[in-house]
């Protein structure tokens, strides 16, 4: 159908003949003026719909008026002024309801129109008559102390159901939820008691059965508790009844809930407020045994039907139209929260979403959108026969009308074939959910299970399914365990160690706040349960934080990140997203806290799996750190902004040292940053109001920035803030002015500063103070090459620096500090710098090997001593909070350290680390000095 085109010239005939009685009638009528082919097809309308029968032959000029005029001309015609004189309104909007749904027949049956076109119609005109109605019975009421202005009137009204999705159908009811807010209702004059007259007028004005007709069904039943709350309820008790009582269908049918009329102010508040009530913090997949469960009460109820066609309920039976509704409603409550784009209320428009996000297969989406269309159609065709609100196929004798309607040779057939599709879908509901995880493949198997180890399971069942642990204690964690049983008895058995493991999984769980929806998670999604049995028996740091957080695995089933890491511009998009869905700033600390959580437990597993090692996953780690940073960084500085507003020319750069300026971060590494700040001479105060001086401002935006990044809050923290690298350390401020970072590195730094200067790169913050601080930083330390006492210098760093830590990879003697000082005074030594680029060991080793200033040889003993610390590093980090020595490990610890050491067993790997050590310190005191036995201890000793 031609959107811009008049009605008239685009009607085709239905098959089949006509309708004798209607060709006679308009003969007498101003019809019969109207071109043949127009009239015939009229005629073939006339002859399957007694409804659309009479209204052509009772309102010839609103068929002449229709015919003339593009259909979304005959709806702009429905705006009806409102008014003080209730009965005037009444019927001009039944005069236009009735044109309109001429007007929306004869387009969708005769010129092509199609499903999204005359929902959208129909939608439009209940908006409109909706609203039009309470502003009327505002007017009215205005004559008794109401103000009239319903933006102001505290009222709401929220469209439900077909009218919340603008997908109305053609003799469709209006679900509306009526809603009062006291604190805006009670200065416009309006009580609870008027509140209601109010809303039980607006009602009667739409529903009320005239000589004229209606102009809508007001269902208003679907409001909070409706069998204990009046028909316009207190927001203050819908959200209190939404955060305690609410069931499961009351949150699903939020969804599409959307204001159409009152209030605008109230109603975005209260809409607001309730959302976290539909769109559930983490993937709870207990809501699909919910779905079932209501498709199961409305079997009982209204019976399900067989596959036969007559009589069939296109709607509720089996096959229908509530089946696709479920499915995608049911996938929008679980991943609605995390992906906003799935929040949508359009049927068709969120299968496709939900295919582009991967919780449908493409096949599922588009089978379920075409049945959908389908029987959309076939439902509005049933209603227009005679106008009622029924959703059932007529018997077999007047089952040919439909067809004709579809223009349908086969129509049982055809509807037998959507019907099978739509269950068959709607059957697969669980598993529609996502895909497998690549990362995940092959995790799962089915090994045989020692007798020893099945005793030792089933003794823990014993205790998981008692009253020991509270989070396992209701009926459904139970039912879940048991279900679960043998998908766990057989990931526990396929480890190393069994009964470790076993013991270790049982303190997870003793762990667990709550269980029901753990184990649901679980139970959608079996492929977990190996990775889940892999942290567990492996790092015991990670499984600690996955019982106190374990909503964080859902991060590993999200569609959005099969398949590999997310990019630098990825990272940014999905924390700008998350940042923009609050308002509150605590709120968007924690959307932050959980962000970066679980991307740092996709890049733990991989590590863990094997699928990211090396430098890979250092820079996976610290670009996350480096995303996360300028967003708290923005964060922070837009709320102590609307406090103490801006100063003029200020500006602000992080500079990262570090493992985090150099990129080389583990799980556990902290943030070294230093804060810089500059502003105009002349800034004087902020131009906020609760002014401060530059130094105090920058001073306290520092500690809100430390305190968005290592506060803990309910979601825990995201990282540990060392802000010791800066000017003079501890006894310096936390925020540096840049002249004042000139000046000291030009006259006070000492030789360790430099050698962290080094790694510096700048990765938040104004892109000009950045490059003034690279500046600086790079002329301080084209300084050192001349200093005569640097080697010495270093060696006592060195050696002040074993005085305090003897333990780990990192500070063992051989370990990473000797290679990162010795690439540190190589650097210094020989200007091999790179401040701001590559800042890396094994960047700087690599370039001090081509400048010729380190022997190859010497270079690949120290660049495969760095690889393979850095490996082990990132797997320890991961397992344990304290140093760890590797004969101590879990075995299935030691498994994964010795893949990622590249050894054949642990005592190769034990051995092969004790070679490497003796021959990093070797060169350490070789190519820098030997280290001294008592040491300065002027010299200040490094973070």
């Amino acid at each position: 159908m031609r959107a811009d085109a008049a009605l008239g010239g685009q009607l085709t005939p239905l098959p089949g003949p006509g309708d004798a009685q209607f060709d006679e009638t308009i003969r007498a009528t101003p019809v019969a003026a109207l071109p043949e082919d127009v009239k015939a097809a009229l005629s073939t309308v006339a002859s399957v719909s007694p409804y659309l029968k009479h209204l052509m032959l009772s309102h010839p000029a609103d068929l002449l008026a229709v015919l003339d005029a593009p259909l979304a001309s005959t709806v702009d015609a429905m705006l009806v002024p409102p008014s003080a004189d209730l009965a005037a309104v009444g019927a001009a909007l039944r005069a236009a309801k009735r044109r309109i749904s001429l007007a929306v027949a004869l387009a969708d049956l005769l010129a092509g129109a199609d499903v999204a076109t005359v929902t959208a119609a129909l939608s439009q005109t209940a908006d409109r008559a909706i609203d039009t109605a309470l502003a009327s019975v505002l007017l009215e009421a205005g004559r008794h102390g109401v103000k009239p202005d319903q933006e102001t009137s505290g009222l709401i009204v929220l469209g439900l159901g077909k009218l919340g999705g603008c997908e109305l159908n053609y003799s469709s009811d209006v679900d509306l939820v009526a809603l009062v807010d006291p604190d805006r209702a009670e200065p416009a004059g309006i009580d609870q008691k008027r509140a209601v007259r109010l809303i039980q007028g607006m009602a009667k004005l739409l529903q009320e059965r005239t000589a004229d007709g209606y102009v809508f069904r007001v269902d208003l039943r679907l409001r909070p508790d409706p069998g204990a709350t009046p028909v316009a309820v207190s927001t203050w008790a819908a959200i209190a009844y939404f955060q305690t009582r609410a069931r499961s269908w009351e949150r699903q049918a939020m969804i599409k809930a959307r204001q159409v009329a009152g209030d605008r102010r109230a109603g975005t508040a209260y809409l607001s407020a309730v959302a976290p009530s539909t769109w559930r913090a983490a993937y709870d997949f207990t809501i699909i045994d919910d779905t079932m469960a209501m498709r199961e009460q409305i079997a009982a109820v209204r019976g399900a039907g067989t596959l036969t066609v007559p009589g069939h309920n296109v709607k509720l039976g089996r096959g229908g139209i509530r089946e696709i509704e479920f499915v995608v409603q049911s996938l929008q409550r679980i991943a609605g929260a995390r992906d906003r784009r799935l929040r949508g209320r359009s049927t068709v428009a969120m299968l496709a979403a939900l295919a582009r996000s991967g919780w449908l297969s493409a096949e599922a989406a588009q089978e379920l959108t075409e049945a959908y269309e389908v029987l959309r159609r076939v439902e509005h065709r049933v209603q227009m026969v005679a106008d009622e609100q029924t959703h059932e196929l007529p018997p077999e004798d007047r089952l040919p009308a439909i067809a004709r309607m579809m223009r349908s040779d086969d129509l049982k057939g055809e509807l037998a074939a959507v019907f099978a599709t739509v269950h068959r879908r709607f059957g697969e509901l669980s598993g529609t959910i996502g895909q497998t995880n690549p990362l995940l493949k092959g995790m799962v198997n089915s090994p045989q299970v020692p007798d020893r180890v099945a005793e030792a399971f089933a003794a823990k069942m014993g205790d998981w399914t008692s009253d020991r642990y509270g989070a396992l204690r209701s009926e459904q964690a139970q039912k879940l365990l048991t279900t679960l049983a043998p998908a766990l008895k057989a990931a526990l058995a396929d480890t190393v160690d069994p009964a470790h493991t076993i013991e270790a999984f049982d303190d997870f769980l003793a762990r667990l706040p709550r269980g029901v929806e753990f184990l649901a998670r679980l139970d959608a999604h079996r492929e977990l349960i190996p990775v889940l049995v892999l942290i567990v028996a492996s790092a015991p740091r990670l499984a600690g934080e996955l019982a106190r957080r374990s909503h964080l695995l859902d991060v590993l089933i999200d569609p959005t990140f099969f398949g590999r890491l997310p990019n630098a511009e990825e990272l940014e998009q999905g924390l700008a997203a998350a940042l923009s869905a609050e308002d509150d700033y605590e709120a968007k600390l924690d959307a932050m806290r959980t962000f970066g959580q679980e991307q740092a437990l996709l890049i733990d597993v991989r590590i863990l799996t094997g699928s990211l090692i090396g430098p890979d996953a250092s820079h996976a780690l610290s670009l996350l750190a480096q995303v996360v940073t300028r967003h708290a960084l923005a964060v922070a500085a837009d709320a102590f902004a609307e406090a103490h507003g801006r100063l003029k020319g200020g500006a602000v750069a992080l500079v990262a040292l570090g493992k985090f300026g150099s990129a080389e971060m583990t799980a556990t590494s902290d943030l070294d940053l230093v804060f810089l700040y500059g502003c105009a001479e002349d800034a004087g105060g902020s131009d906020g109001r609760r002014s401060l001086s530059p130094g105090h401002y920058y001073t306290r935006l520092a500690q809100r920035l430390i305190a968005a990044l290592s506060a803990p809050t309910a979601k825990g923290m995201l990282y540990e803030v060392d802000l010791r690298l800066r000017p003079a350390g501890r006894a310096g401020p936390i925020a540096t002015h840049i002249r004042s970072f000139d000046t000291y590195h030009a006259e006070s730094s000492w030789v360790w500063e430099h050698m962290a200067l080094t790694r510096a790169r700048v990765v938040a913050g104004d892109d000009a103070l950045g490059e003034a601080a690279l500046s600086t930083i790079r002329a301080a330390l084209a300084a050192d090459a001349a200093r005569e006492t640097l080697a010495e210098d270093v060696a006592a760093m060195r050696a002040r620096m074993a005085e305090a830590h003897t333990d780990g990879l990192k500070h063992m003697t051989g370990g990473q500090v000797d290679i990162d000082f010795l690439a540190q005074y190589l650097q210094l030594r020989h200007g091999v710098c790179d401040v701001g680029g590559d800042t890396s060991t094994a960047a700087a080793l690599v370039r001090a090997r081509e400048a010729g200033v380190i022997a190859g040889d010497d270079a690949e003993v120290l660049l495969a001593a760095s690889a393979l610390y850095q490996r082990l590093s990132q797997v320890l980090a991961i397992a344990s909070e304290t140093a760890l020595k590797l004969e101590d490990a879990p075995l299935a610890l030691q498994r994964i350290l010795i893949r990622a050491g590249e050894a054949p067993d642990i005592s190769f790997l034990i051995a092969d680390l004790a070679e490497r050590q003796a021959a990093v310190r070797a060169l350490f005191e070789r190519l820098v000095a030997p280290l001294p036995a008592v040491h300065d201890e002027k010299t200040p000793l490094p973070a």
